[in-house]
C-alpha cells in the first residue's frame, strides 16, 4: 500500500523460526489511531509525535503490548489472544521490532537512560530537612510505652525537630497514662517530646478558627474529635500530624509499631517501578524473623530521610544508578511510565512490616505478588502458616517506586508540599489519601524501602473463624476511593492547588448525586470487584493441582462464597449497608452525602488552614505546641 507518512506493516503467514529473547523490555507507547481512506490506520505517538501507517489487525496486536515485556513475550501474548496466528512468530516479531525502531513502541532501556540524568536540585532549607515525628496513639498506653523505649534505644533524636504524641483516646484512664508517659520520657529525648491530646487540640482549633473564621466549619470537620466522637477517627489524628509539621518532612507512626529495622530475606539491590503487589512471608511467631535484625543503623526515622523529598533522579544517585535497569520496568504499563520524570518528587516513603498484617480478614492472600504466592505454595508449612498465623512479613526485598502509596505502619511525608488532608473518619483512610495525593501530584512517586519494622498490636491479635472465610463485607460507599484514581487522567489542571480544587468539585458532585445513582455505583463496584476476584481465584485453583489441600479448599470456599455474593449483589433489592455501622439505606446515603459535602469544603479551605497552622506552630516556643514535662 502507499504510505506518505511512514511505514506500512502487515503480518504474513510464514513458518516461525526460533529466536533469542532480547534483554530489553518494550511496550506499545501512548498512541492515537486515526482511520484513513484506504482502510489503514495512522498511529501518532502522543508523547513524541512519531507516526506510522498500519493495518487494523496490526493495531489490534499492538494493543496487547501495553505492558513492558520482551519482544518474545509480546509475540507469545499476541498468539495466545489469536491462536490462528500460530506459526507466524518470526514475522510478528519483525513487525514489533519495526514499530520499536519507528518510535511507536518505547524501550525500557531508553527510558532508564533518560531518567538517570542527574537533576539540579534547588538549595534546601536545612531547618525544613529536619523531620517531625508524629506518633498516633489510641487507647494503648502499653504500646505507646514500648514504642517510646524503642525510639530512645534506636533513634538519633538529635536529628529530630520535634516528636508529638497525638492522642486520639476517649477513655480518661488511658489519656492520663499517655500524658504521664510523655512526661516521663521527655527528659530522655534529645528533641522536644510533646503530648497533643484533647485539650491541646481544642486550643489549637480555637486559634485556627480565630484566624480563619470563614473556614471554622471545615477546620472542625477535619480535626475536631468532639464532632466525630462516635466514629473511628484515625484520619483525624493524621490530619493533626500534617498540621503540626507543615513545611517539614514528617515521619508518622502507629503506636503499635517499634522503631527497629529488619532486613527481608533475599535482599536484592535492583530498583523497580510498577504497580506490583508487595512480597510476603509467614512465620509461626516473632522468633521466626529475629535473625533478620539490622544491627547497623536500626533507626527507621533516619532511614526514611534517605530519599524523602528528593527527585526520582537524585534518589537513583543515592540508591545506586547502576541498580536501575530495563528489567526494573517489568510489567509496568507505558501509560504508567509516561508519568515518571527525572524530577518526579518523592513525596512519600514506606517500609515493610513484620508481625500483624494490619487487615481484618484473611482474604488478601490471592492478591500477593506471584513470587510470594509461589514460595508459600512450595511448602505445606508455609501454606498452613499463611492461612492461620498473623505473624507475617509484608514488604519489598529491593527499593521499589510506585505511583501511589500502599499501606505502611511507619510512613514518611514531604510535608513541605501541598499534601491533601485525610478524610477524618472510617478505616482505609490511608488508601484514599494515597489516591488523592496521586491526583494532586500526578508525576510524584512513593518509595517503598527494602526493610521492615515490627508491627505488634497489644494485645496480640488472632484470626477468628469468621475472619478466615472469603465472605465480602458490606462496604457502602467505599467505591468512591477507587474513583479518585480515574479522575487523575481527566483533570487538566496543572498546579497542585488547582487539582485540589478540582478534587473538591468532584466531592461536591458526589454529594449532589441522587441516592439511586449512588446505589447503582455501589452495586456496580461490588459486582465488578467480586467478579474479578472470582476469576483470579478460579485461575489459581486450576493451577493448584499440586498445591497443599488446605489451599485448594480455601480457593474453592472463596469461589463458592463469591458466586453467592455476586448473585446477591446483582439483585434489585440489594440492601445498602456499610460504614458507619448502625446506619443503612437512605439514612446511610444521607450521612455520606453530608460527609462528602463537608470534605469538599475542607479541601477548598485546606491551603489556608495549612498556612495558618504553620504560623501558629512557628509563633510558639521551640516552634512546637503541646504539653511537655515543664508545662
Amino acid at each position: 500500500m502507499k504510505d506518505k507518512t511512514s511505514f506500512s506493516f502487515d503480518i504474513k503467514v510464514d513458518p516461525g523460526n526460533s529466536f533469542k529473547a532480547l534483554p530489553d523490555l518494550v511496550a506499545f507507547d501512548l498512541c492515537n489511531a486515526y482511520p484513513m481512506a484506504d482502510g489503514n490506520l495512522l498511529l501518532r505517538n502522543t508523547r513524541t509525535g512519531k507516526r506510522a501507517m498500519v493495518m487494523p489487525e496490526v493495531h489490534a496486536s499492538l494493543m496487547r503490548c501495553g505492558q513492558f515485556q520482551t519482544l518474545d513475550q509480546h509475540v507469545a501474548n499476541i498468539i495466545k489472544g489469536n491462536p490462528g496466528m500460530q506459526g507466524q512468530q518470526t514475522d510478528i516479531r519483525k513487525v514489533l521490532q519495526t514499530m520499536l525502531d519507528s518510535g511507536i513502541m518505547v524501550s525500557a532501556r531508553t527510558v532508564c537512560k533518560d531518567l538517570k540524568h542527574k537533576t539540579e536540585s534547588a538549595p534546601e532549607d536545612k531547618e525544613s530537612e529536619v523531620p517531625v515525628v508524629a506518633i498516633i496513639t489510641w487507647e494503648r498506653p502499653l504500646a505507646l510505652e514500648r514504642l517510646l523505649e524503642s525510639i530512645i534505644a534506636n533513634c538519633n533524636t538529635n536529628k529530630i525537630h520535634c516528636l508529638y504524641v497525638i492522642d486520639d483516646s476517649r477513655k480518661s484512664e488511658n489519656i492520663e497514662q499517655n500524658q504521664a508517659l510523655v512526661m516521663r520520657f521527655a527528659d530522655r529525648m534529645n528533641a522536644p517530646l510533646k503530648y497533643f491530646g484533647q485539650q491541646q487540640q481544642q486550643s489549637f482549633l480555637d486559634k485556627l478558627a480565630q484566624r480563619l473564621p470563614q473556614h471554622e466549619d471545615p477546620i472542625r470537620f477535619l480535626a475536631d474529635q468532639s464532632r466525630w466522637r462516635d466514629h473511628w477517627t484515625s484520619g483525624l489524628a493524621r490530619n493533626w500530624a500534617l498540621l503540626l509539621s507543615c513545611d517539614h518532612r514528617l515521619v508518622m507512626m502507629d503506636d503499635d509499631t517499634l522503631c527497629d529495622v529488619y532486613d527481608p530475606e533475599r535482599l536484592k539491590p535492583e530498583i523497580t517501578f510498577s504497580e506490583d503487589e508487595r512480597e510476603a512471608g509467614f512465620f509461626a511467631d516473632e522468633h521466626g524473623w529475629a535473625e533478620r535484625h539490622k544491627d547497623l543503623n536500626p533507626d527507621p526515622v533516619d532511614r526514611h530521610m534517605q530519599c524523602l523529598g528528593l527527585t526520582f533522579s537524585d534518589a537513583l544517585n543515592v540508591l545506586g544508578q547502576h541498580y536501575f535497569k530495563a528489567v526494573g520496568f517489568n510489567n509496568a504499563s507505558a501509560r504508567l511510565i509516561s508519568e515518571l520524570k527525572k524530577d518526579s518528587p518523592i513525596l512519600m516513603t514506606e517500609c515493610g512490616s513484620l508481625g500483624c498484617p494490619g487487615i481484618s480478614r484473611n482474604t488478601w492472600l490471592p492478591d500477593m505478588a506471584p513470587t510470594a504466592l509461589k514460595r508459600m505454595l512450595a511448602s505445606e508449612k508455609q501454606t498452613t502458616l499463611a492461612l492461620s498465623s498473623r505473624s507475617v512479613w509484608i514488604g519489598r526485598n529491593h527499593p521499589h517506586f510506585a505511583p501511589r502509596s500502599n499501606m505502611s505502619a511507619m510512613t514518611g511525608f514531604d510535608n513541605r508540599q501541598l499534601l491533601p488532608p485525610y478524610l477524618p473518619i472510617i478505616r482505609g483512610e490511608d488508601r484514599l489519601f494515597g489516591n488523592m495525593l496521586d491526583h494532586i501530584f500526578p508525576t510524584a512517586v512513593t518509595l517503598d524501602y527494602p526493610w521492615a519494622v515490627p508491627h505488634l498490636p497489644i494485645p496480640t491479635r488472632k484470626w477468628r473463624d469468621q475472619d478466615l472465610d472469603f465472605t465480602p463485607g458490606d462496604v457502602f460507599p467505599m467505591f468512591f476511593r477507587g474513583q479518585v484514581n480515574q479522575l487523575k487522567s481527566t483533570c487538566l489542571a496543572s498546579t497542585p492547588q488547582a487539582r485540589l480544587t478540582a478534587l473538591s468539585n468532584w466531592f461536591n458532585d458526589l454529594a449532589a448525586a441522587s441516592g439511586e445513582s449512588l446505589v447503582s455505583m455501589y452495586q456496580d463496584a461490588r459486582l465488578s470487584d467480586s467478579s474479578q476476584q472470582m476469576q483470579k481465584m478460579k485461575k489459581l485453583l486450576v493451577d493448584a493441582d499440586s498445591a497443599p489441600v488446605a489451599w485448594q479448599e480455601y480457593l474453592q470456599d472463596g469461589i463458592e462464597q463469591l458466586t453467592d455474593y455476586i448473585d446477591q449483589a446483582s439483585r434489585g433489592d440489594l440492601p445498602v449497608k456499610g460504614l458507619p455501622r448502625g446506619l443503612e439505606g437512605d439514612e446511610l446515603i444521607a450521612f455520606w452525602k453530608e460527609t462528602w459535602n463537608g470534605f469538599a469544603a475542607a479541601l477548598n479551605a485546606w491551603p489556608e488552614i495549612r498556612k495558618s497552622a504553620a504560623e501558629i506552630v512557628e509563633a510558639l516556643p521551640n516552634g512546637s505546641i503541646g504539653q511537655t514535662a515543664s508545662s
